[in-house]
């Protein structure tokens, strides 16, 4: 861990200038500090996971063999923060640990102060994000906020300020309350800034347990962590219309209980509650655990051992429409994605809905939320002609269902309706009705897995190459139209060589790394890759995610995670759940595909992988017993016809090159800037784009990637800027300054990026970038 001595040295080479001024044991204290904080950082990551989804940041550019591109960072710090307010709230708020000659900062900090950041559209992002941060904070004085200032209080002592990194100890608020009023004031908002932060000096440092100071940290500021980020402040909290008998304070039997006993009470429990104060009363919890306990225990629950029972009433602030999910952990953990079956309340209470329904979270996110709604409604269309049984049980086989809300959440919820029957107080059903209701309902959510996707996250490939082609529209469970190498001709701009070998490689490797300089259109080849190996056009065998610091095995292949009734169950990763696929068909070849992959710490995300995933490793006879597997279970093995992609962005130097015993496992692959092939031209023409902007794109960008590839001592050739910036949408239409807004908004930043100790040298590049087209 972190120690005064390590401090002492961080003081000692502040005089310099250069990392490589330093002497070894400085070095080696920035090596030392660097990991101790990804350590404490996965530390804190793993304390908030039973709030909420969470992503990770470490000093931004710092490498610990050449600091930050040849320079001393001013310190060295963490963030932890919300991953779903990594875009729209500029990765606020977070928990934070800064390390400097100074000594150790740690706390909360609602929002990072703008002048913390060199790239004019992060402050502005941050500007333009923390007062929504602060409008969900709680008004002074008001409960939660006593609660909190009371916890704070036991917890030691902190300082309420108006950003980090200020006079160690020193506090620009007497109270948590006068911090919040600040917040809240024109003033605090404008600022765009406030922490709360605990200061340890240098000669306090190796007296204090860390970790144990940051787990309560963590447990402190978890309510100021996960907020109803997306709640619209003017909606009204509507009264329960449901009646249920008075429920004393003891704990509710499941067991004696009806579901409809119990439904009510927990519908009650939910409604007194979300007046005040997010936070879950022992009523709410008991109700919680006692519903989800009896579900369970359905006869067409519990015989179905991948069905997982969750409960929401929301994460961080109350949810306008509470749900009771049901979800086959074969093909989702999630309600944000794939299909599952659902109880869904109105908002006003005035009825549940048991559904067959989509997540659309990630879908939205990759789409936008018009042509996800498109989507869903074609695969909607198409998984009711495979259970028309279940208009027989009393399922409307539609999506004309009313949750009497007007949030985003609730209309994605219509709209994603498969099929539902509702429930209201004078229909409610008994234990038996209910169960053949449950019953036809899995029977058909099986069958719906078993004949057609389960997840619509590809259906268009919305990326920058794609081109638009005009298609009959399909039936929404075709068979998966034939993909070739002339299909990837028409859609990359790679010749057919250069295709055919990375295929060739990827076959004899089973594991190929793409990589390349930003915006080379790594993600898009991928796909069209993977496509071109399976022979076919068929987003049911490729699987997609996305490593990053906190990821691990547990993530990947396997581990405990939460159960959400205050235990842990062991749970299959998105490797394994993918694996199972491949495994059920042999004759087809899948994909995996990892994104950033040297992002993640490779040797404890793959564990025994790294063996098996070998080429010549791919059989039965290499099974060996995973690190969670149950006594009895079969060996683990990697299917011959699982192959994985990989991608890596060589420009970013913050990441740890992928490691040497992983390396010999995977074919490398590069992808080029490819301004000066034809296709470019060919295609930017085709878009409206006239010659003479052509031309300068094309002269200009490489004449940079030259001068790029030529300062070795700071970049290199992996630093180069790649085509896609410039190749416009298939709806594009050109307008004047088209090429001028790319060049300022997107080029320039870069480059301030690359020369940020040389800004003449970006200024230069910018002037001529932006010199008049002729």
């Amino acid at each position: 861990m972190i120690t005064r001595h390590d401090i002492q040295l961080l003081r000692g080479a502040r005089g310099k200038q250069r990392f490589s001024e330093l002497t070894d044991e400085e070095r080696y204290a920035y090596g030392r500090i660097h990991e101790s904080l990804k350590t404490l950082c996965d530390l804190v990551a793993r304390e908030l996971a039973p709030f909420g989804n969470v992503a990770q940041k470490l000093t931004s550019g710092f490498h610990v063999n050449s600091g930050i591109r040849g320079y001393l960072p001013k310190d060295l710090w963490f963030a932890v923060y919300p991953a779903a307010n990594k875009d729209r709230l500029a990765a606020n708020p977070q928990l934070f640990l800064i390390v400097s000659e100074r000594g150790l900062e740690y706390g909360y900090g609602a929002s990072v102060h703008p002048s913390d950041f060199s790239n004019p559209d992060a402050k502005d992002a941050v500007r333009a994000a923390a007062p929504k941060v602060f409008e969900k904070l709680p008004e002074p004085h008001a409960v939660e906020a006593d609660e909190l200032a009371s916890n704070i209080a036991q917890s030691g002592t902190w300082s309420f300020c108006k950003k980090h990194r200020l006079v160690p100890g020193e506090s620009d608020f007497k109270t948590l309350h006068d911090w919040l009023g600040y917040l809240h004031s024109p003033a605090g908002k404008m600022a765009a800034a406030g922490t709360i932060s605990h200061y340890l000096r240098p000669d306090e440092v190796d007296q204090v347990d860390l970790e144990k100071e940051l787990i309560n940290a963590a447990r402190l500021f978890a309510p100021l962590m996960f907020r109803d980020w997306d709640a619209h402040e003017d909606e009204h909290l509507r009264q329960p219309r449901f009646s249920a008998a008075e429920v004393a304070d003891q704990p509710i039997s499941s067991e004696s209980s009806s579901f409809s006993e119990l439904l009510c009470t927990f519908l009650d429990e939910y409604a007194r509650a979300r007046k005040g104060a997010f936070t879950l009363s022992e009523g709410l919890k008991g109700a919680i655990s006692s519903l989800k306990a009896r579900l369970s225990a359905f006869p067409a629950v519990s015989k179905r051992p991948l069905i997982e029972v969750k409960v929401s009433v929301g994460q961080g602030g109350w949810t306008k429409t509470p749900w009771i999910a049901l979800l086959n952990t074969a093909i989702t953990t999630t309600t944000q994605q794939g299909i599952y079956v659902v109880f869904l309340v109105a908002e006003d209470l005035s009825s549940v809905s048991l559904t067959l329904n989509q997540g659309m979270t990630e879908l939205v996110r990759g789409k936008g939320q018009k042509g996800a709604v498109e989507e869903m409604l074609r695969v909607a269309a198409g998984a009711r002609t495979k259970i028309p049984d279940l208009a027989d049980a009393g399922f409307q086989l539609n999506n004309e269902i009313d949750l009497h809300s007007s949030t985003s959440a609730a209309r994605n919820y219509e709209a994603g309706t498969i099929a539902h029957f509702e429930l209201r107080p004078d229909s409610f059903l008994s234990d038996s009705e209910l169960e053949a209701k449950l019953e036809a309902l899995l029977l058909a959510y099986d069958k719906v897995i078993e004949e057609g996707p389960h997840s619509v996250e590809d259906a268009f490939d919305d990326t920058i190459e794609s081109e638009a082609r005009d298609t009959p529209e399909a039936s929404a469970f075709p068979a998966p139209p034939s993909y070739t190498v002339e299909d990837a001709l028409r859609e990359l701009f790679l010749a057919r060589e250069r295709i055919e070998h990375f295929l060739t490689v990827w076959r004899r490797k089973k594991n190929l790394i793409l990589q390349g300089a930003p915006g080379v259109g790594k993600s898009f080849v991928a796909r069209r890759l993977a496509y071109t190996l399976i022979g076919a056009r068929d987003p049911s065998r490729v699987e997609t995610v996305q490593f990053h610091q906190s990821y691990s095995y547990e993530d990947f292949v396997q581990g405990y995670r939460p159960s959400g009734d205050g235990g842990f169950k062991l749970q299959d990763g998105v490797f394994h759940r993918f694996r199972r696929t491949a495994l059920s068909n042999p004759g087809e070849p899948h994909v995996f595909i990892i994104d950033e992959i040297n992002r993640g710490n490779l040797s404890k995300i793959f564990g025994e992988l790294m063996l098996l995933i070998e080429s010549d490793k791919r059989s039965t006879e290499w099974g060996t017993q995973l690190a969670y597997a149950k006594p009895g279970e079969p060996k683990f093995y990697v299917p011959d016809n699982l192959y994985i992609l990989g991608m890596m962005n060589t420009a970013d130097r913050s990441l740890s090159m992928v490691d040497y015993a992983l390396r010999r496992r995977f074919a490398f692959a590069t992808l080029e800037p490819m301004f000066r092939v034809e296709k470019f031209r060919a295609i930017l023409s085709k878009r409206g784009v006239p010659g003479a902007v052509t031309d300068a794109i094309i002269r200009g960008m490489s004449d940079l990637n030259n001068a790029i590839a030529d300062d070795r001592a700071n970049l290199g050739p992996g630093f180069q800027i790649g085509h896609s910036f410039f190749v416009p949408p298939a709806d594009f239409g050109y307008e004047e300054g088209w090429y001028q807004t790319i060049i300022e908004t997107e080029i320039v930043p870069l480059l301030e990026e690359y020369w940020f100790d040389d800004p003449s040298k970006a200024d230069e590049w910018r002037d001529r970038l932006l010199a008049p087209v002729s």
